[in-house]
């Protein structure tokens, strides 16, 4: 499991061809997901057991979003108020900071 932070308005990149993005509407915090297609996006309830990962004063923000069949992406709020996503997933599976994606000049891929 990966734990980034992030601020409202930025991004990860997975895997080359999926985008994901904290944004606040109606001051809820959403992930924004843009995948190909043939990417199935689902939410998923927070599996209580699941919890040993979170330091203390760490708190998970809304149901985690199930990317695929393996990619698993959860918002949580540290107890000083930043804003840190918790991927799950396979190891092979790649994942950037957008601005340090942006710098190698990967291109995005689209499917």
């Amino acid at each position: 499991m990966l734990i980034v932070g992030r601020e409202i308005g930025q991004s990860v990149i997975i895997d080359g061809v999926i985008k994901v993005t904290v944004q606040n509407v109606r001051s809820k915090l959403r992930l924004d997901i843009d995948a190909p297609k043939g990417i199935r996006i689902s939410k998923v309830p927070n599996d209580e057991g699941n919890r040993d990962f979170l330091k203390k004063g760490t708190r998970i923000i809304d149901s985690s979003i199930l990317i695929g069949e393996n990619i698993k992406v959860t918002i949580l709020e540290t107890e000083s108020g930043l804003l840190r996503f918790a991927i799950d997933a396979p190891k092979e599976v790649s994942i950037f900071r957008e601005e340090l994606y942006k710098k190698n000049q990967i291109p995005l891929i689209k499917k």
